[in-house]
């Protein structure tokens, strides 16, 4: 029986270590390399776009490490197979996950056994009841349409009629006014905090202020946000019903 050919991406930052794992690659006939990346950002972009079932993850890439990355992506059906010259991260690999944990240079054999795994975690995820499909925003970033799963997104700002999309250090555009964003059944909590924003509630680390002294919102990555004196209450109290109540007044 002729095997499925399954789609591949590659995610690594040395071009050498790209090129001889797709060399690789392309010796096994059920495999197709379908993108490659370079660095975080791009992988994501690349997974969100092609969807493939096998990524080969390097661990240490710019701008976050394989791990942040395979977090953050949306598909849990796809496999992934850490590619890395340090054998100290096997652990946490199979932590998050992984089918398989190479060390570079990676050879044809072990490749080969990596890929005889992920076609067996395959086959058991295609018998498993299908995962509750989870609301997106379908953002425009350099050039190219990717899905951005909602519970990533962690502000929205208005832009005439499109919005910026923040989410994981990344932005992008969706033509559609805040208000109807907001009107939207979303199912992840999110409030306008002044006339032009809106923060996911989940997204915010911390606040300070009142709604006569004025209200700041700190997110998980650092940054402050300004809060409307008008919105301040509403604001505050939708920070309460998430559960969001770590922080003092200053």
């Amino acid at each position: 029986m002729t095997m499925q050919t399954l789609d591949a991406l590659i995610v690594d930052d040395e071009p050498g270590a790209r090129r001889d794992l797709q060399q690789v690659l392309t010796a096994l006939d059920s495999v197709r390399v379908v993108a490659q990346a370079s660095d975080a950002a791009t992988a994501r972009q690349l997974a969100r776009r092609h969807r493939p079932q096998l990524i080969f993850m390097d661990i240490q890439l710019p701008g976050a490490d394989g791990f942040s990355v395979v977090q953050s992506l949306d598909d849990k059906r796809v496999c992934i197979i850490f590619t890395t010259a340090y054998a100290q991260y096997a652990v946490r690999a199979f932590e998050v996950g992984a089918v398989d944990y190479l060390l570079k240079p990676v050879n044809e054999q072990s490749c080969r056994r990596a890929i005889e795994r992920a076609r067996e975690q395959l086959a058991r995820l295609a018998h498993a009841p299908a995962p509750e499909p989870q609301p997106f925003l379908e953002v425009e970033e350099h050039g190219a349409r990717v899905r951005v799963p909602l519970p990533e997104v962690d502000l929205v700002t208005a832009e005439g009629n499109y919005l910026e999309v923040e989410h994981g250090g990344q932005r992008g555009l969706v033509r559609q006014t805040l208000e109807n964003f907001l009107a939207g059944p979303t199912g992840v909590p999110f409030t306008q905090i002044n006339r032009g924003q809106a923060a996911r509630l989940t997204a915010v680390r911390s606040y300070r202020g009142s709604a006569i002294g004025g209200l700041r919102l700190y997110l998980a990555d650092g940054r402050e946000l300004a809060v409307s004196r008008r919105r301040a209450p509403e604001v505050k109290a939708a920070l309460r019903a998430a559960g969001q109540e770590r922080a003092t007044e200053a």
